[in-house]
């Protein structure tokens, strides 16, 4: 999922967030208040996934640690990236509700 796909889905990094939360992933404690750090599942060496994001859209960075984490987490889901934006999208409309 291209950054460009994203900003044209307005998805957000709360809604990422939510969506990991959500999903089993724990946030992890660290020091840097522009990130949240999420910890997942292990991985084929028994390292747990970690997957960074910034603390909110306004970071120039934003778009691109989202795609990363949207291609991440389809990929560990065994989906394809438009499908998990389908459904992050439909949580997020939910919620809002």
């Amino acid at each position: 999922m291209s950054p460009q796909l994203l900003k044209e889905s307005k998805l957000s990094v709360d809604d990422m967030a939510t969506y990991l939360t959500e999903h089993g992933w724990k946030k992890v404690p660290n020091q840097n208040q522009r990130l949240t750090i999420f910890q997942g599942i292990n991985d084929d060496f028994g390292n747990p996934i970690i997957l960074t994001l910034p603390r909110n859209d306004s970071f120039s960075d934003a778009l691109g640690r989202l795609s990363e984490a949207v291609n991440l987490v389809a990929f560990l889901e065994d989906r394809s990236p438009e499908s998990l934006m389908v459904d992050i999208r439909a949580r997020s409309t939910n919620h809002q509700i």
